[in-house]
């Protein structure tokens, strides 16, 4: 039996005895969702009129939950300076702002936290091709319309709610949750499973077939016999090995890369333009 502890580079133990009396409560996802009654939205934009055309549907927008809190900011330093205060979780961004562009903006978001959700707005599909590299997750043309926003939130609630499913791991009276979003990669190391955050690594005993069978609805692919990343990290891929945004290299099964490119590509398809 393992005692919890830190193990150097901010490893945390968790005891195989706890792991196996709560077996169902370590390892069930179902329903580990912290649940979508909360969540920060901001809407940023130089247009007056386009800030309320955005506001009046997602006020009214039954796709969202009923608590949310809905900001807006006419340019992009007011949104940069409460979003390092307290992130937003979606942030509608125009793109042509004078001052800090709504691309500036939206690489200084993404600079602060890879999982916030941006929705840029624009008159311009020229644009779009500039934007790549901040890994928007979608585009909204102008005019604005109902339709528009409503198609792009539907998908953008979907994933919040995929991101923010909780992985608890028991011991004693302690849990450690792990959302779904702050997982990197996860390795199997003999007996042990480990969970790599940007931060922290979190070790126990178990087997990563169960955290594949449970996550792969999740953005997760299992690349090799003893690792399964999350795609949302993924900054690149060649022949044998994936670079993660973190600058971890994992190892990748040659026999696995055109799967892998075909998952990278459908995730992508689903989340991204």
């Amino acid at each position: 039996m393992l005692n919890i502890c830190k193990k150097g580079n901010n490893t945390v133990w968790i005891g195989k005895k706890h792991l196996e009396k709560k077996e169902k409560s370590t390892y069930n996802l179902d329903n580990q969702t912290r649940g979508v009654n909360y969540m920060r939205i901001a809407i940023c934009d130089d247009e007056p009129i386009h800030r309320e055309d955005v506001k009046k549907v997602l006020s009214t927008c039954e796709v969202l939950p009923k608590n949310n809190v809905l900001s807006e900011y006419p340019n992009g330093l007011d949104l940069l300076e409460e979003h390092a205060k307290n992130p937003f979780d979606i942030v509608f961004l125009d793109i042509e702002m004078e001052g800090l562009s709504g691309l500036e903006t939206g690489q200084k978001i993404r600079n602060i936290g890879r999982n916030v959700i941006i929705i840029f707005l624009t008159s311009y599909k020229d644009y779009v091709f500039n934007s790549f590299r901040i890994e928007p997750f979608d585009y909204i043309l102008k005019p604005i319309t109902v339709e528009k926003i409503i198609n792009v939130l539907k998908r953008a609630v979907n994933k919040y709610n995929e991101q923010h499913y909780l992985i608890p791991i028991s011991f004693k009276d302690n849990t450690y949750t792990l959302e779904v979003r702050e997982i990197v990669y996860i390795e199997s190391d003999l007996r042990h499973v480990i969970f790599y955050t940007e931060n922290n690594r979190y070790m126990c005993i178990g087997k990563l077939n169960e955290y594949d069978y449970r996550l792969s609805s999740y953005g997760f692919y299992r690349c090799h016999q003893s690792y399964l990343i999350n795609m949302n990290f993924i900054k690149s891929i060649d022949d044998k090995k994936i670079e993660m945004t973190t600058g971890s290299e994992i190892n990748m099964s040659v026999r696995r890369k055109q799967d892998c490119l075909n998952a990278y590509s459908e995730y992508l398809a689903r989340y991204r333009v």
